[in-house]
Parts: C-alpha cells; structure tokens; sequence
C-alpha cells in the first residue's frame, strides 16, 4: 500500500500598503495552515523578502501577525516590488522546492512599473507540485496601471481572487490532505 503522500506549502504573502487591509486575513490564514500541515515555510515581502516561520510556530496568532507586519522582517517603507520579491526568493529558496511542495503567492500584484520577473514564476511552476496565486482584487482591475496579475496569472497553476474568509475555506479545503 501506498503511503499517503505528505503535502509541503511554502507561503510568501505581500504585507505592503496597497494590501494592508487584507494582509491580516492572510497571515492569519497562514497561521492557520501552519497548524493544519505539518511542512510549511511562510514568508513576507514587500521588496525585500523575510522568512516569518518561526512566529507563526512560536507565537499566539495575534503576536505572530504583529511581528510579521512590525517592519522587523522586511522593511515596510519601501515600494512594492513584487520582480525583486520573487526573483530574491527564487535565487534563495527554489533549491528548496519539490515536487511535493505548493507555493503559494498572496497579494494583488501591483508593481509599481518595476520590471515583473516573471521568469522567477516559471522557475518556481517548474520546480512545485503546484504554483497557485491569491489575490484580494477583483479580476476587473487585474492588468490595470500597474497591476501584473495577467502576467503572473499566466505562470501559475491557479490564481484565485480572495476577498473573504469564505473564499479562504474554499482554497483551504484543496490545499489540506481530507
């Protein structure tokens, strides 16, 4: 018999201002997966990109969302930079990218006219078991001013507009194991 295959996640969630609001929706949805998969690497960006497991492993959900978004792991005063973000993680951590692992990518994808790095999607696609995109806008504003989200959205295996917690549950039950 065949042993059930056990599900990596590796979360890079964008907690600039353009998400502010739903940013927190979002940690604490990371934190919820962190206790439902046993391998999970969560991580924030803005331009930089900061690895936030250990909060989320060691702090109630309330300190662990307050670190996360505190400026300590990635500075807050910098401009989205969502190319820089996926190319810094994808030169650092695609080593650590398997077949079993899902990446997922939290944010609405506006760039602020930086270059996209779309190629970092490709690698991560390549790499992952599957490369699935949640985004707090609207499909309607996707592509608009500096939104890259038909770029991204063609590298992915999915992208989801997330705007609510019920839209969270959806995407939960087909990231955890029944």
């Amino acid at each position: 018999m065949r042993r059930p295959e056990r599900p990596e996640l590796v979360v890079l969630c964008d907690v600039s201002d353009s998400v502010r609001q739903a940013s927190r929706m979002m940690l604490l949805f990371m934190h919820t997966m962190q206790s439902l998969i046993v391998r999970v690497r969560s991580f924030v960006f803005v331009s930089d990109v900061g690895e936030v497991t250990q909060y989320f492993k060691d702090l109630e959900v309330d300190a662990a969302i307050d670190m996360a978004t505190a400026g300590k792991t990635v500075s807050l005063s910098a401009n989205s930079n969502y190319g820089r973000a996926l190319a810094d993680f994808t030169r650092d951590h695609l080593g650590s990218i398997t077949r079993r692992t899902t990446v997922m990518v939290i944010g609405d994808g506006c760039n602020n006219y930086n270059a996209n790095n779309a190629c970092a999607l490709k690698d991560l696609r390549r790499k992952a078991k599957r490369l699935l995109w949640i985004c707090p806008e609207e499909r309607g504003n996707w592509g608009i001013g500096d939104s890259e989200m038909l770029t991204y959205e063609k590298h992915c295996h999915q992208a989801a507009v997330v705007t609510s917690v019920s839209d969270l549950a959806r995407i939960a039950d087909q990231l955890v194991p029944a």
